[in-house]
């Protein structure tokens, strides 16, 4: 594994400060289920369980008496807001444990809030070596600095592990696993088996500003590729059943059909891509054909997830001995 991680920059937030802010604004028992904030949407989907949503990413809130739990923790730049919502649901108590997804920083932005409270911090130990190195991803031209130590999962698994872990919380049973090398190379699940609620981070696209399922982009430059993503969206399909509510990326949650029809759209596309590999075409030579043409109106723009799956085919010498 690199030496080099990937960082954004993230914003220090004081707790106290957002609780006050807080406090000015919170309602009563009778609220409805859904409350914005500014750029921050709350929306029950299950007895107990929040979707917050941005405009780029999705965090979800367990809240049982005194068992509170955060999958993700969003963006840094709205870690205040996260702790607005935070502190309307459960007062001052804090969150007791939180699990991320992945490392990008718009799903661990407001880890530094959270883990300055003494929170047990639980993501894959890729996810924790990407956030505490310095590293450089070229398809964003971005360098990311390493995450401050209380911002950092405090507790980790490896690929290795045989089985899926699980956590007992409140009246919940949680199971959560690795993906191997899929939306990047530390992604998890995170399965609530008594809602029949499954999270599943980057592995699934979605769009907010559409409000539909959007093209899932592999970040080559941390482990993900296109193989990973089809092994992650089959993986979701046998977790999953016609009354799964499933998180993805981010925007609404979809149902396992959705995820079914990732799975063919990614499985066609891998192919394509591959076939055009072969041929000597270029990513840009492909998008300027119109590769994901029949995919588009369903998936949004597929120019990035085109580069990034060509790049990640290269990278890795993934190129399949036949179609």
């Amino acid at each position: 594994m690199s030496d080099q991680r990937d960082r954004r920059e993230f914003l220090k937030v004081g707790l106290g400060a957002a609780v006050a802010i807080a406090a000015s604004r919170v309602r009563s028992a009778a609220a409805q289920s859904q409350y914005p904030t500014e750029h921050l949407a709350v929306t029950k989907i299950r007895d107990g369980l929040h979707l917050i949503a941005s405009d780029v990413s999705n965090c979800l809130l367990f809240d049982h008496r005194a068992a509170r739990l955060l999958v993700d923790s969003g963006p840094p730049d709205l870690a205040a807001e996260l702790a607005q919502i935070v502190s309307v649901r459960l007062g001052q108590a804090p969150i007791g444990v939180l699990l991320n997804t992945h490392w990008h920083p718009e799903h661990t932005g407001g880890n530094d809030m959270i883990g300055r409270d003494g929170a047990k911090i639980i993501a894959h130990e890729s996810t924790r070596l990407w956030m505490s190195t310095e590293y450089y991803v070229d398809w964003q031209d971005r360098t990311y600095e390493p995450r401050a130590r209380m911002a950092l999962p405090n507790e980790t698994f490896f690929s290795s592990d045989p089985q899926p872990c699980t956590l007992d919380i409140g009246d919940e049973s949680l199971e959560y696993g690795h993906f191997r090398e899929a939306h990047t190379d530390g992604d998890i699940y995170v399965l609530f088996r008594e809602r029949n609620v499954l999270v599943a981070g980057g592995a699934v696209g979605g769009d907010p500003a559409r409000n539909a399922a959007a093209y899932p982009v592999p970040d080559y430059a941390t482990g993900g590729w296109i193989g990973g993503l089809i092994e992650a969206s089959e993986k979701l399909l046998a977790l999953s059943n016609d009354r799964t509510l499933i998180v993805p990326h981010a925007g609404p949650t979809q149902s396992r059909a959705e995820v079914q029809a990732q799975l063919a759209m990614l499985r066609t596309m891998r192919e394509r891509v591959e076939g055009l590999m072969r041929k000597g075409r270029s990513a840009a030579e492909m998008i300027a054909s119109g590769v994901t043409s029949d995919f588009d109106s369903r998936y949004g723009d597929g120019s990035r997830f085109i580069r990034n799956v060509y790049e990640g085919l290269w990278w890795a010498g993934r190129l399949t001995n036949s179609l």
